[in-house]
C-alpha cells in the first residue's frame, strides 16, 4: 500500500467517525485515532483530554540545530450533517465517484489534516530526514470557537517558537486558481430572547397587548438602519482599518457583486447596492451583525390565534481585528437599553478576535512562491477572508506569520450537505506541502554557498 492510499485509509477512518463539537459526540475517539497515526508516524505526541475535545500536539523533529520550525494547525472536530435528506451519499461514508471524494469533514478539516501528514511521510521516505521541524497542533472545538483552545496552548507550546503557521484549509476559488490568505475575522454568538406574558394570549388583544415575537423582531431591527448598516453606537470605535497593501491585494480579487448575485441566484438587493458601499473592503474588512435564527409562537400545520409570550433569536457578529468579543456585546446591550428594550436578555454564547498577518513576511512570501512554482500561475493572495477561525489565539501563542492554503475548491460545499474535495486537488496539496518543506533544505543550500 503507497502512503498515500494509508492515509486516505485514515481519512475513511475518521469521516466515519461523527466528531461534531456541537453535540461533544465522539471527540476522544476521532482525537485518539489521530494520536496513533502520529505516533506511527514517529512523532512525539502530546494527547492532552483536561477538557471536552482533546487537544494533540505531534512533533518531528529536523537533525539540523539550526532547522526552522513550521506548525501545522488542523482540527478534527466538524459540523452536523443535518439535513441528511439533501446528501446524495452516507456523510459519515468517505465516498469515492466521478473523482472527488464526498464526507461531512472530507475538506473541513480532516481532508487537509491527512493530505499533510501524507505529504510529511512521504518527504521521510524519500528524503530520510526533515529540513525543518514539523510540529502538528490539532483541536477538537475550532466549530464552536475553539473552546479551551488558547488554554492548551498556554499549557504546552511555552518554548515553542515557530516560523510559519500553515492554517487549517483552504482551496481554489471559482476560477480555478488557489488562494492563500493571512487572516480571517473573529465572532461573538449571542442569544435574545423576551417574555411577554405568563402564557400565550388570544390574539383578540393584539390591538393593546405587545407579543413576544413582535417585540424581539423590533429590537433586533433597531440594530439596523433602513439600508441595513449597524447603528449600534460604538460599534466600530475598534475596528482596525486595512492598509493601503491590504487594500490592493483585496482590489485584486476576482469576486464582484454580479459573481456572488450569480452564485448563489440571490434574489434580495445587496446591501453595499443599498447604499453605494465599496463591496470587497465591507465584505473583508467590515463587522457584521447577522440573524442565526428565531423561534416564537406556533409554526405547525394549520392556524392557531395566538400572541406568542416567548420569543427566542440567535446572532452572531462577525469580528474585524482590535474588535473584543465582550466590548462587542456590551454595545449591543447598551444599545438596546435606550431603545425602550430593557427587559431583552442577551446571553453571550461563544467568541474570539480576529487577526490578519503581515502578507509581505518573508515566510509568507515563501508560500506564495512555492505555490507559484507549483502550480505555473499567480496564487491569489488574500489578506483576510470574511469567514472565521482560531488565528488570533494561535498568533498570540507562537508569534509566528499565518498562511492558509488547502484541498478545497469553489463547490466544496464546506458545513452543507455533499461536503466534497476533487482528487486531484487532494494530491496537489500533498506536493505542495512537500515542496515547501523542501524549500527550507534548498534554502540552507542557498546559504551554504554563499
Amino acid at each position: 500500500m503507497s502512503i498515500r492510499d494509508h492515509y486516505l485509509n485514515l481519512l475513511k477512518t475518521l469521516i466515519a467517525i461523527p466528531s461534531v463539537s456541537a453535540q461533544q459526540s465522539h471527540l476522544p475517539e476521532a482525537a485518539t485515532c489521530i494520536a496513533d497515526a502520529f505516533r506511527l508516524l514517529g512523532a512525539e505526541v502530546i494527547y492532552d483530554d483536561t477538557y471536552f475535545a482533546p487537544f494533540i500536539m505531534a512533533q518531528l523533529h529536523s537533525p539540523h540545530p539550526d532547522a526552522q520550525t513550521i506548525v501545522i494547525y488542523n482540527h478534527y472536530d466538524v459540523q452536523p450533517a443535518e439535513p441528511l435528506a439533501l446528501w446524495q451519499t452516507d456523510p459519515w461514508s468517505l465516498t469515492s465517484h466521478d473523482d472527488k471524494l464526498f464526507g461531512r469533514g472530507v475538506d473541513d478539516d480532516k481532508g487537509n489534516l491527512t493530505a499533510r501528514m501524507a505529504a510529511v511521510a512521504e518527504y521521510i521516505d524519500e528524503h530520510e530526514t526533515l529540513p525543518v521541524n514539523i510540529v502538528f497542533i490539532v483541536e477538537g472545538s475550532e466549530e464552536t470557537a475553539s473552546r479551551y483552545l488558547q488554554e492548551y496552548l498556554i499549557k504546552h507550546t511555552q518554548g515553542l517558537t515557530a516560523d510559519l503557521v500553515i492554517w487549517e484549509s483552504g482551496g481554489k476559488n471559482d476560477d480555478g486558481v488557489l488562494e492563500i490568505f493571512g487572516g480571517n475575522k473573529g465572532i461573538v454568538t449571542f442569544d435574545l430572547a423576551v417574555t411577554t406574558a405568563n402564557t400565550d394570549l388570544h390574539s383578540s388583544l393584539a390591538g393593546v397587548v405587545d407579543s413576544a415575537a413582535i417585540r424581539l423582531s423590533q429590537a433586533i431591527a433597531t440594530l439596523f438602519d433602513k439600508h441595513g448598516r449597524i447603528i449600534v453606537p460604538h460599534f466600530f470605535d475598534d475596528v482596525l482599518p486595512p492598509n493601503q497593501r491590504e487594500k490592493d491585494l483585496v482590489a485584486a480579487l476576482p469576486i464582484t457583486p454580479e459573481s456572488l448575485i450569480e452564485k448563489y441566484s440571490l434574489n434580495a438587493p445587496l446591501y453595499t447596492n443599498r447604499y453605494d458601499a465599496d463591496f470587497k473592503e465591507i465584505l473583508y474588512f467590515q463587522p457584521t451583525i447577522s440573524i442565526e435564527g428565531l423561534i416564537s409562537g406556533y409554526n405547525g400545520k394549520g392556524v392557531k390565534t395566538v400572541l406568542p409570550a416567548q420569543a427566542h433569536a440567535k446572532l452572531e457578529s462577525r469580528l474585524v481585528p482590535n474588535m473584543s468579543p465582550e466590548s462587542t456585546i456590551q454595545h449591543i446591550n447598551n444599545h438596546l437599553v435606550p431603545q425602550g428594550f430593557p427587559d431583552i436578555t442577551l446571553t453571550m454564547t461563544l467568541g474570539q478576535p480576529g487577526y490578519r498577518s503581515d502578507m509581505s513576511h518573508p515566510e509568507i512570501a515563501r508560500v506564495i512562491n512555492v505555490a507559484r512554482q507549483y502550480y505555473h500561475a499567480e496564487p491569489s493572495v488574500m489578506p483576510t477572508s470574511p469567514g472565521t477561525g482560531p488565528m488570533a489565539i494561535i498568533h498570540d501563542a507562537l508569534q509566528a506569520p499565518i498562511a492558509s492554503l488547502g484541498i478545497g475548491y469553489a463547490q466544496t460545499y464546506d458545513h452543507a450537505p455533499n461536503e466534497n474535495v476533487r482528487l486531484s486537488d487532494y494530491n496537489e496539496h500533498i506536493d505542495v506541502i512537500k515542496a515547501l518543506i523542501n524549500s527550507y533544505n534548498e534554502s540552507k543550500h542557498k546559504i551554504i554557498n554563499h
